[in-house]
C-alpha cells in the first residue's frame, strides 16, 4: 500500500465511524480524532478505537471538546500543534440531523442544528485557517449531504445547515486558495436513508467517503478546490456549481420589467412549459411582510407590492451596514412615503434575530390588517472579512439576521399561511453563498443556508397551498457599494461588456418578487431566481456533472490514478496559488 498521507497531521473534528481514521491510518496519517456526539462519555470503545488504529501502525490521539463552542474548538488545534508540531488537514464531519416539520421546530431546535453542523464547522476552520496559511498547506474537507444540494421536507433546519456549509466551503476555497490551501464538499446521499437500501451499500459508502476523503486529503490532490461531490455507493459524482441556465431580457425601454412581460413569458421562457396558471391581476386585498424594507431592494419591494395593492408590514430596525446601530426614522419614512401615495402602511420596528421580535412583526401585520399572505425576508447585514481574520461576533451578527432571522419570521408566518391554505414565501439567496466570493464566508454561508432552508419548505408547504421562492438579487445598494474595488476586481472576469446595455437599480429587482406574490404564481415554488437590472434568470440547482463507478470499494490510489482523466478534467480551481 502506498501511503499516501504519510506524516500528514489530520484533525477529524467529531467522530462518526472508525472508517474514516482507519483507512486514513493506515495511509500514513497521524490523527487528532474529536469524539463530541458518538461514543462521546464511551471510555471502553474509545481506547478499544485508539488500540486498533495503533494495531493498524497509526498514531492517534482523542480529544472530547464541544466544537459549537468557539473557544472548545480552538482546544482541539491547539492540542494538535502541541502533539505533533502542525495541523495540515482539517475534516468537518460533524453530522448532527433532526427530522422535524416546520410546524413542529422550536427556536432551540434551529439554535442547535445550526451549532451543532454549520456554527462548529466554522469554528474549527477559522482556528486552523491562519496556520495552513501561513505554512501555504492544507487540506479542508466539510461534510455535507444530498439534503443541503436539493433540500428535503421535514428537514429544513439540516437542510438549511448543511447548505449552509456548501456555501462557506466555496468562499474559504476562494480565501485560502492562493495560499495553496484547498476546501472541497463532500455530500452523502441521505436522501435514500428512508429508503430500504442494504446495509451493504450504506457500508460502501461510508467506506468510499473514507476513500475519497483521503484522496482529497493527500498531496495528489492539489488542483482540486471550491468543488462540490457526492458519494452514493460505489459511485463519486463531481457536481456542478449553480448557474443560470436560462435568461429573459426586460424588452423595455425603460430596461425594468413591466410585471405582465413576466407574466406572459416566465413559464414559457425560463420553464419550457405552456402558461397555465391565472394571468396576473395585481395584489389588491393581500398583506406583505417585507423584512429589511427601509432602504435598498428591500424598500423598492416594500413601495411596488403597495403599488400594487397590497397592505405592507414595513419590517426594520433600521440597523447600520454592519447591524451595530439602529434608526429607526428609514422605516418611518417609507411608510410615510407609501402612505401619502395611496397605500397602507405601517412599521414594525421589531429584530428578526428571534422568535420574540419575529412574532412581534407578523402580530402587526394581523392586528393592523387582519391577515398575512406574502412574506419577503430580505433583511440583511454585511460584516466582510476574510476567513483567517474574521472575529465569531462578526460570524454570529451576519448569520443571526440572514439565516435566523428568515427562519424566524417563517415560522412566526406558518400558522397563518396553514389555516387559510395561502402563503408566498420569497427569501433572498446570493451569487456569494451560490458561487462563493472571497471575503464573505459568514454571509456566504447564510446565503446559501437560506438556499437549502427554501427549497426544503417548498416541499413540506405546496400541499397547504403555500410557495416558497429564492430571489438572487444583484443591483447596486448600500450593501455592494461597501465592497472594496480590490475585491470587486477579483470577481470579473475577462469579458468586455458595452456600457449603457445591462442595469443594476434596486428599483429592477421588485417585479419578479410582485408576481412571485401573486395568485398567478401557484404552481411556482422551489425556485431560484437571478434578477439583476433588466434581466431574469432561473438557476439550476447543483446536478451531477461527471462521476466515476465501481462494484467494490474504491480505493484512494485508484482515485489518484483515474481522477485527472475523469472527473477532474477541465476541472477549474476558483483560487489557483499565488506565485
Amino acid at each position: 500500500m502506498t501511503k499516501i498521507l504519510k506524516n500528514k497531521v489530520i484533525i477529524i473534528s467529531d467522530f462518526i465511524n472508525p472508517t474514516i481514521p482507519e483507512l486514513m491510518s493506515m495511509h500514513g496519517a497521524r490523527l487528532v480524532v474529536n469524539f463530541d456526539s458518538k461514543y462521546s462519555e464511551d471510555i471502553s470503545y474509545q481506547n478499544e478505537f485508539t488500540n486498533k488504529i495503533k494495531s493498524l501502525g497509526g498514531e492517534v490521539y482523542i480529544t472530547k471538546e464541544n466544537i459549537s463552542d468557539f473557544n472548545c474548538a480552538k482546544n482541539i488545534i491547539d492540542f494538535a500543534i502541541d502533539k505533533f508540531g502542525s495541523i495540515d488537514v482539517v475534516f468537518c464531519t460533524k453530522d448532527f440531523k433532526q427530522t422535524k416539520t416546520l410546524e413542529a421546530i422550536k427556536e432551540s431546535d434551529w439554535d442547535s442544528v445550526y451549532s451543532e453542523n454549520l456554527k462548529s464547522t466554522f469554528n474549527i476552520v477559522r482556528h486552523a485557517a491562519p496556520l495552513l496559511r501561513k505554512q501555504k498547506f492544507g487540506r479542508i474537507i466539510t461534510l455535507s449531504s444530498s439534503s443541503g444540494l436539493i433540500g428535503a421536507s421535514a428537514m429544513s433546519s439540516y437542510a438549511a445547515t448543511k447548505s449552509g456549509i456548501v456555501g462557506f466551503t466555496k468562499v474559504i476555497a476562494k480565501d485560502l486558495g492562493k495560499y495553496g490551501v484547498t476546501s472541497n464538499t463532500i455530500c452523502y446521499d441521505d436522501q435514500n436513508e428512508s429508503k430500504a437500501i442494504s446495509v451493504k451499500n450504506k457500508l460502501k459508502t461510508n467506506e468510499n467517503i473514507a476513500s475519497f476523503a483521503t484522496y482529497l486529503a493527500s498531496d495528489y490532490s492539489a488542483p482540486v478546490n471550491g468543488q462540490v461531490f457526492q458519494i452514493e455507493d460505489g459511485k463519486i459524482s463531481h457536481f456542478s456549481l449553480p448557474r443560470r441556465n436560462k435568461t429573459f431580457l426586460s424588452s423595455s425601454v425603460s430596461q425594468t420589467f413591466d410585471i405582465d412581460e413576466i407574466d406572459s413569458n416566465i413559464e414559457s421562457v425560463l420553464m419550457n412549459k405552456n402558461k397555465k396558471l391565472p394571468r396576473y391581476k395585481n395584489l389588491s386585498g393581500k398583506v406583505a411582510v417585507v423584512t429589511g424594507a427601509s432602504g435598498g431592494i428591500g424598500k423598492e419591494i416594500a413601495k411596488l407590492l403597495a403599488d400594487e395593492g397590497a397592505s405592507i408590514v414595513v419590517a426594520d430596525i433600521g440597523s447600520s451596514l454592519d447591524g451595530s446601530s439602529q434608526n429607526s426614522e428609514p422605516a418611518l419614512k417609507i411608510v410615510e412615503e407609501i402612505n401619502e401615495l395611496g397605500g397602507n402602511a405601517v412599521a414594525s420596528l421589531n429584530t428578526v434575530t428571534n422568535m420574540i421580535g419575529a412574532k412581534n412583526i407578523i402580530d402587526d401585520a394581523i392586528s393592523n390588517f387582519g391577515k398575512l399572505d406574502i412574506l419577503v425576508a430580505a433583511a440583511g447585514i454585511l460584516r466582510d472579512r476574510m476567513i483567517f481574520n474574521m472575529s465569531e461576533q462578526e460570524w454570529d451578527d451576519v448569520l443571526s439576521v440572514h439565516l435566523k432571522g428568515t427562519f424566524s419570521v417563517v415560522k412566526a408566518s406558518l400558522s397563518h399561511f396553514i389555516k387559510q391554505r395561502f402563503g408566498r414565501i420569497i427569501t433572498f439567496s446570493s451569487v456569494s453563498g451560490l458561487y462563493g466570493y472571497g471575503g464573505q464566508s459568514n454571509y456566504g454561508a447564510a446565503k446559501e443556508g437560506i438556499s437549502g432552508f427554501t427549497k426544503s419548505l417548498s416541499k413540506e408547504l405546496y400541499k397547504y397551498g403555500i410557495t416558497a421562492n429564492i430571489i438572487s438579487p444583484g443591483a447596486k445598494t448600500r450593501m455592494t457599494e461597501s465592497v472594496p474595488n480590490t475585491t470587486l476586481s477579483m470577481r470579473k472576469g475577462d469579458f468586455k461588456i458595452p456600457a449603457d446595455i445591462l442595469s443594476n437599480h434596486p428599483s429592477q429587482v421588485p417585479p419578479m418578487i410582485a408576481w412571485l406574490a401573486s395568485d398567478a404564481s401557484s404552481n411556482v415554488t422551489g425556485k431560484i431566481f437571478h434578477c439583476v437590472g433588466n434581466r431574469i434568470s432561473l438557476m439550476k440547482n447543483p446536478t451531477e456533472y461527471r462521476s466515476i463507478s465501481k462494484k467494490t470499494k474504491w480505493f484512494p490510489e485508484e482515485i489518484a490514478g483515474i481522477f485527472p482523466e475523469t472527473i477532474g478534467m477541465d476541472l477549474i480551481n476558483p483560487a489557483p496559488i499565488s506565485e
